[in-house]
């Protein structure tokens, strides 16, 4: 539909369209009483009002936990974007294996990848450019591979998303906090999601993937939920 939409301008006036498309936040978004109401619903869980959900995130990634993380308007696109995430601490070599065990159920040749502020990404990669919708995939530096190995396919490449302060301030201000702590401007991003079934949209589809699965941690909106033992 948008195609044919541009289609039709481009015969209309003679011009092709000039837009840059910055991000991909177009979907729903719940604000925290929406979401506390989901919470308040599910006994299976207890959850608490963080007073600093970016430092409080990045300390739970540090400790090496796997949060599902849940923030502002759903991304459109394949791709998790850092608002309907999985993500992890990127240097734990062992992430990957344990993320596919717990959570997704994946094969185990398929990579992650490493969602990078994106004044850091030449840090990793040599030449770089911008890369918001983790589609490019570029040769990783050696020196500096041990920090995402996680998120790096085994032939030495790997799929950045590079964060942008202005266009994703939450997920910017999350990694930002976990490079506070551990001198890694990057985590691990995947999708929000278990093996064969959609991205989550909803409060109430985070919750119900949050307890049937492994993840450790569910940071939605502003609070922390964790699971009832």
């Amino acid at each position: 539909a948008l195609g044919a939409a541009l289609q039709v301008f481009t015969e209309k006036t003679g011009r092709r369209p000039q837009w840059e498309m910055l991000h991909a936040y177009w979907g729903a978004e719940y604000d925290n009483e929406e979401i506390q109401r989901a919470l308040q619903e599910c006994p299976a869980i207890s959850y608490h009002l963080s007073d600093n959900i970016f430092a409080e995130t990045a300390q739970l990634l540090a400790e090496d936990k796997i949060v599902g993380w849940f923030q502002g308007r759903f991304e459109v696109g394949p791709r998790a974007l850092g608002n309907r995430s999985i993500l992890a601490n990127p240097a734990n070599p062992d992430m990957k294996d344990l993320i596919n065990k717990k959570v997704k159920g994946r094969e185990p040749w398929r990579p992650f990848a490493p969602s990078i502020l994106a004044e850091e990404i030449g840090r990793y990669i040599d030449d770089p450019v911008p890369s918001r919708f983790m589609i490019l995939a570029f040769q990783t530096r050696p020196e500096t591979m041990d920090e995402i190995v996680s998120a790096v396919h085994v032939d030495g490449t790997c799929r950045p998303q590079t964060v942008h302060q202005e266009t994703n301030p939450r997920y910017w201000e999350l990694i930002k906090a976990f490079k506070e702590r551990t001198g890694i401007p990057a985590v691990l991003n995947t999708s929000f999601n278990v093996d064969s079934q959609p991205i989550v949209n909803t409060p109430a589809e985070a919750i119900d993937t949050f307890l049937n699965s492994g993840l450790d941690i569910l940071a939605i909106g502003d609070f922390i939920a964790t699971k009832n033992k």
